[in-house]
């Protein structure tokens, strides 16, 4: 009857348990995700900073790397996190590090090349 007068239908106790539990399975989840991102961030950056210090002898106050090249770094490095993941945690041992960061994103036809630049002044 609901229906037809265009009301919706009321939701049942059922319904609003299992909304309650997805919104903490993603939660926990997404937690998970960045607490270890906040880990592998670490070795990440350490492993950075042996090319931040090649490109400041060259003279240069900059180091930048495409998308592959990050990851195969990861891979290199045994890291599994997300990349979107690990950047950001990245990002914010920079920050406290007075090291820069920025992403460059080019959407070409048919993929997307993404360049990050790390940068000191």
């Amino acid at each position: 009857m609901w229906l037809k007068l265009g009301r919706s239908k009321p939701k049942t106790l059922a319904d609003e348990l299992r909304e309650i539990a997805e919104k903490q399975t993603e939660e926990k989840a997404k937690k998970k995700k960045e607490k270890l991102a906040k880990r592998e961030a670490k070795i990440m950056f350490s492993f950075l900073k042996h090319n931040f210090i090649l490109s400041a002898k060259k003279g240069k106050n900059y180091w930048t790397c495409d998308d592959k090249y990050f990851i195969e770094i990861m891979k290199e490095n045994n890291l599994h996190s997300d990349e979107s993941y690990l950047y950001e945690e990245l990002k914010k041992i920079c920050e406290r590090n007075k090291i820069g960061t920025d992403i460059d994103i080019t959407y070409l036809p048919g993929h997307k090349l993404k360049d990050y630049a790390f940068y000191w002044d």
